[in-house]
């Protein structure tokens, strides 16, 4: 009687095929989880933002001409850097970044950063592109 050693070559293209077939399932999962994870980040960071704009309002019952660390108040409730946009703007948007592109109207154009309306004292994320749920970033 003869001792069998190893595996035959269908039995491992079937092992290759179910892997392959498990890559193509989970990595797409991954990548909406991880944008999922990015859009929060964001969102904490626009509360964080939107908190220190008001702040300043009670402090000086106006808001503030620009939103920059040069100002005392969006230093202590900031920190030393200004928070960034993590989305990764999924609808052919510009990259990521932290940067305040200032304005009288919603962001009418995919930009990069924030978006601040001055007259209204309101923060947007810069961008006209869609998440993956479909929602204009500038809702949130």
């Amino acid at each position: 009687m003869k001792k069998s050693r190893g595996f035959t070559l269908m039995e491992l293209m079937i092992v290759v095929g179910v892997i392959g077939l498990l890559t193509a399932v989970a990595i797409p999962k991954f990548m909406q989880m991880l944008e999922k994870a990015n859009v929060a980040a964001t969102l904490g960071n626009l509360s964080a933002i939107r908190s220190a704009i008001k702040v300043y309002y009670g402090a000086y019952a106006d808001h503030p001409s620009d939103i920059s660390l040069n100002t005392p108040v969006f230093r202590d409730s900031l920190g030393a850097t200004m928070p960034g946009v993590k989305c990764s703007y999924p609808m052919n948007a510009p990259p990521k970044g932290n940067g305040v592109t200032r304005g009288d109207s919603i962001p009418s154009t995919e930009g990069n950063g924030w978006y601040y309306n001055y007259a209204t004292g309101n923060v947007y994320i810069n961008s006209t592109a869609r998440d993956i749920n479909g929602n204009h970033y500038t809702v949130y």
